[in-house]
């Protein structure tokens, strides 16, 4: 989503959304509140910088953008005739589109959207210009049709207002955006009252943003429309064709297009697609044959409009187009969506992924050609720094990978292979994107799911060994505290430097006398700062884990301080440190625990997540729960506080290595921020994300008790298992002789 800024540069005055290439897309009428114009204006502005923000690169400042692309308010529907300007007080109106083009580039964190057609009965979300995740309002498409929508809001929870319009309507079951906010409907005096309408939202469906913007490319020779043209830039010929291979293609087409509506409507797609322009109102089958022999990814693209009935041909259709040597095995959708989810970051992955996945292929033995880059001298490139369109039209060239699986099935593409690598290293929301752009092109290509299983498990044995080839240095302090009478602890401390595999632990502090918390945090500090002085400048702030036991895990060890005497600086051990809790323990309850403790933990990165709330209140139901997924390596414990203790004991036994709560928590209070706690960001990063919200809680000492987060944090990390010592059953006796 896009914040647009008004005049001054501060005020909010609506929302966008972020096309890719440089554009945003919003509401006339927004852009016109941004600059101080009326609502309805209809000139265009012309030069007139409008300041628009990022509410996701919370780093990035504002950026200037211009108007490239302007369709006012008008009270017709588009293709009417004539067109008549919008009014303020009109209860509904139409158009009311502007494209913008950012000065700068975009934060690399920003992405374009992927948008589907609005139809009844969908459930969508809109936000607030300001983009403040709470303040989401969610609605039901409760009539549509190609022109306009209406979105009536719960009677719950936010509803849609002023500083929503031009932002995008999220659909989750089409996992895109389904139409753009226009404007909150105000019933006008005498037609019916206020009751009778309530919470209605006027939007514009993507069926009218895609007609409203192929209108405005056609009469202003620009490319507005969905989805992005990027790949519409390949305009290669056929070499001499086999005549062979057309007249088996035309046989093929003539059986699929033989009603002359259905070849009309294709020939209309193909042309949209493959950005050729207008085409006859109904194309012959030479016609379309003549598309398909002599534009890159027309197959493709053409496969995948066809019926599900007719794809038991899709796979000659395919064989015939790789013969014409410029098939493309993306289609125009397919290829326009992978490079909209390759980000900078992924974009540079992409070879090493590729290298990885595919180690017996001839691509990277030569460098690549350049014929996507006239400017360079023949063979200058190679994978290793190609820009990823130039490494996606080399590897779509390579169609099998292994054999069939089952027998008979197309082979896994080797460009799909790459991308199941590739998302094997991303987080876990990257790594669900990548992997539905991969199943969409797999089933379009007819290849068994099986055998793209296959690919994926072999995905996620290699960045497993290449997340511990590239970990970054870790330092380690594992501190164990047993307790004392009058609330002090014995301390001891074992201190790895994690510079390496062969790391072993070193005891840094003796068992030797109780100590108060105060002092211990003085000691712990103390050697941390000894033990790090010599160690190279980083920026990894050493870990900090606590071994207690069942019956101890809700000692505030994180917010345990100095008790700073004047002119000293205050330290607070969880604002200094990442602050982690540890119980071994828990695995000498069960035989199994060990096992379970280790395959949960192999699952962190892309595991399932457990919320266990009001509705769980004995351990038999958790243990069901934990027992019907094996994966569940994060559990967050939203139970009411009598109920806590016991369950967190359940998870620990049975193996889960990540489990936080709020040690605070009023009763009856939903844990929305743990989970956006737990969620917002790499798993790996989830101890750092802890350490910054407990000094950031330091930082707000006016915030009410009752909203203030206290996690506390379980991270048992089973790759890095706790001293030797530690191990061992105190209770344990050498056996009589």
């Amino acid at each position: 989503m896009v914040t647009l800024l008004g005049p001054d540069g501060g005020e909010v005055v609506g929302c966008g959304v972020y096309l890719g290439r440089g554009r945003v897309l919003t509401c006339s009428h927004v852009v016109n509140e941004a600059i101080g114009r009326d609502w309805f204006r209809q000139e265009a502005p012309e030069d007139v910088p409008v300041r628009v923000g990022f509410p996701v690169a919370r780093s990035s400042g504002p950026l200037a953008s211009r108007c490239v692309g302007w369709i006012p308010a008008r009270r017709t529907g588009w293709g009417a005739v004539p067109s008549r300007p919008a009014r303020v007080g009109d209860p509904t109106w139409f158009g009311d589109l502007a494209v913008l083009e950012l000065a700068d580039a975009a934060p690399e964190t920003v992405h374009a959207a992927e948008w589907a057609k609005m139809t009844q009965g969908q459930d969508v979300r809109a936000w607030y210009g300001g983009g403040q995740p709470f303040t989401y309002a969610d609605g039901r498409v409760e009539s549509c049709d190609e022109k306009l929508g209406f979105v009536d809001s719960r009677m719950r929870g936010a509803a849609i207002g002023p500083g929503y319009s031009g932002g995008p309507l999220w659909c989750d079951e089409e996992g895109a955006a389904v139409g753009i906010v226009l404007g909150v409907m105000e019933p006008p005096p005498g037609a019916f009252a206020a009751g009778q309408v309530i919470r209605r939202t006027l939007v514009l469906p993507w069926q009218a943003i895609n007609a409203e913007l192929s209108t405005l490319a056609d009469a202003e020779g620009r490319a507005f429309g969905f989805p992005p043209t990027a790949s519409r830039r390949h305009d290669e010929r056929s070499p001499a064709e086999d005549p062979a291979t057309r007249h088996s293609l035309t046989a093929l087409v003539a059986g699929l297009l033989a009603d002359p509506a259905v070849r009309a409507e294709q020939g209309r797609r193909l042309a949209d697609e493959l950005g050729l322009g207008s085409v006859r109102a109904v194309p012959s089958v030479d016609d379309i044959v003549d598309i398909l022999l002599t534009r890159h990814r027309a197959v493709a693209t053409f496969v995948e409009g066809l019926p599900a009935g007719d794809r038991k041909d899709s796979q000659g259709l395919l064989a015939l187009g790789r013969a014409t040597l410029v098939a493309g095995l993306l289609s125009v959708r397919e290829h326009a969506w992978l490079m909209d989810l390759l980000s900078d970051d992924l974009g540079d992955r992409l070879s090493e992924a590729a290298r990885e996945a595919l180690p017996h292929t001839t691509l990277f033995d030569a460098p690549l050609p350049s014929a996507e880059r006239a400017e360079e001298p023949s063979g200058c490139g190679t994978v290793q720094d190609a820009d990823p369109h130039r490494l996606i039209s080399e590897l779509e060239g390579f169609w099998g990978d292994s054999a069939p699986v089952p027998e008979g099935s197309p082979r896994v593409p080797a460009l799909l292979r790459a991308v199941e690598y590739l998302a094997a290293t991303c987080t876990p929301k990257r790594m669900r994107d990548l992997w539905k752009w991969s199943e969409q092109v797999a089933h379009r290509l007819g290849v068994a799911r099986e055998a793209l299983n296959e690919r994926r498990n072999d995905a996620a044995e290699w960045a497993r060994h290449r997340r511990e080839r590239t970990r970054a240095a870790s330092p380690r302090l594992t501190v164990q505290l047993t307790r004392c009478p009058g609330e002090t602890f014995r301390c001891a401390a074992w201190y790895a430097p994690g510079t390496g595999v062969e790391d072993s632990e070193r005891q840094v502090v003796a068992d030797d006398r109780p100590r108060t918390a105060a002092d211990i945090v003085r000691l712990l500090h103390r050697v941390l700062v000894r033990e790090t002085a010599t160690a190279e400048p980083t920026s990894v702030v050493p870990l900090v884990e606590v071994l207690l036991d069942l019956d101890e895990l809700d000692v505030a060890v994180d917010e345990w301080e100095n008790e700073a005497s004047p002119y000293e600086v205050p330290l607070v051990l969880g604002a200094e440190y990442p602050v982690v809790v540890r119980c071994p323990e828990a695995r000498r309850r069960a035989p199994e625990a060990l096992r379970h403790w280790r395959s949960r933990w192999a699952e962190i990165d892309r595991g399932a997540m457990l919320r266990i709330d009001h509705r769980h209140t004995t351990p038999r139901q958790v243990y069901g729960l934990l027992k019907a997924d094996l994966a569940v390596s994060r559990v967050i414990l939203d139970c009411p506080a009598q109920h806590r203790a016991e369950l967190r004991a359940v998870c620990l036994v049975l193996g889960v290595p990540v489990v936080v709560w709020d040690r605070k928590a009023p009763p009856g209070t939903p844990g929305d921020q743990l989970t956006a706690l737990l969620l917002n960001g790499p798993i790996r990063s989830l101890p750092q994300r802890v350490r910054r919200h407990r000094a950031r809680v330091l930082a707000e000492s006016d915030a009410s008790p009752a909203t203030v987060l206290a996690p506390a944090l379980v991270w048992d990390d089973a790759s890095r298992p706790p001293p030797h010592a530690v191990w061992m059953d105190p209770t344990a006796e050498e056996p009589a002789p």
